[in-house]
């Protein structure tokens, strides 16, 4: 199962790397394809006519907000204290539920469910993302829908050796009411570790606050869990949950689906 402590690792209360998750967040969209006018668009299709819709890893709420301004009721789920701390702090007047999206119970239903930005590959063990599923199955409404987004593995990158080369990100301004007056912010995506078995790698983050003169401050180090899953895999997890009406895609668009570039999904619960 997943456990709250890894989580609490990474996104620890106060550290660097949560009190920035939206900044690369916002970095990743504008070198990616944004994924938030895709869930809109959902929500207002499925959800804008007297129904709600559930996120599961929610994070700092910046989808269910984005829903929430059409005048969608929206709720929000995530095992993170210190990322719904943030979501609670932006967004007072929405939802929130702490808790495991393997293993929840809200008492109600929903017309859409909503894993948006690779949520299911932080679950990584293959039987939890199949009970995450299952419980999202659980809370749609019959006829409700479900959509998710994950990375569609590449897999000469998924060798057992891994990959012992950093990756430093551009710069960024220190978030607001974080750190020294003037400071910035490096991030630098370190080692990762592959295990080719259990289909799951281990990202080495590092975290620096840099003083105005170059000194570096503060840092702050934490290793971050992915699974990925197969095209394949997907869709027969979604079928033994339940679901019905499968459709795949590459991109955010409908374009079909290709080797190497996204796997974002949508299924239903049967009438």
């Amino acid at each position: 199962m997943m456990h709250s402590s890894s989580f609490d690792e990474f996104y620890p209360e106060g550290g660097l790397n949560t009190a920035s998750y939206d900044l690369r967040a916002d970095l990743d969209r504008k070198i990616f394809e944004d994924p938030i006018p895709f869930y809109t668009r959902l929500a207002k299709n499925l959800a804008s006519d007297g129904g709600c819709v559930l996120e599961l890893g929610c994070g700092t709420g910046r989808i269910s907000s984005a829903i929430a301004d059409l005048g969608i009721p929206v709720e929000g789920l995530d095992l993170s204290s210190a990322m719904l701390d943030q979501a609670r702090a932006k967004y007072p007047d929405l939802t929130w539920h702490q808790g495991n999206m393997c293993d929840f119970e809200l008492g109600r239903q929903f017309d859409l469910v909503i894993i948006p930005f690779r949520g299911l590959q932080e679950v990584t063990d293959a039987n939890d993302q199949r009970r995450s599923l299952e419980r999202a199955f659980a809370h749609l409404k019959p006829g409700g829908m479900i959509a998710l987004d994950l990375m569609d593995p590449d897999l000469r990158y998924c060798l057992p050796e891994g990959d012992l080369e950093s990756v430093e990100l551009p710069l960024f301004p220190m978030p607001e009411g974080v750190g020294r007056p003037g400071s910035r912010l490096r991030i630098t995506a370190m080692e990762r570790i592959n295990n080719p078995l259990t289909q799951r790698f281990d990202e080495h983050w590092r975290f620096e606050e840099i003083d105005s003169d170059g000194t570096v401050i503060r840092v702050e180090d934490g290793w971050h869990q992915l699974r990925w899953v197969h095209r394949s895999e997907m869709r027969l997890m979604l079928e033994v949950s339940g679901f019905v009406s499968i459709s795949e895609f590459s991109d955010f668009q409908g374009n079909p689906p290709k080797y190497a570039t996204n796997q974002v999904w949508m299924a239903k619960r049967p009438d």
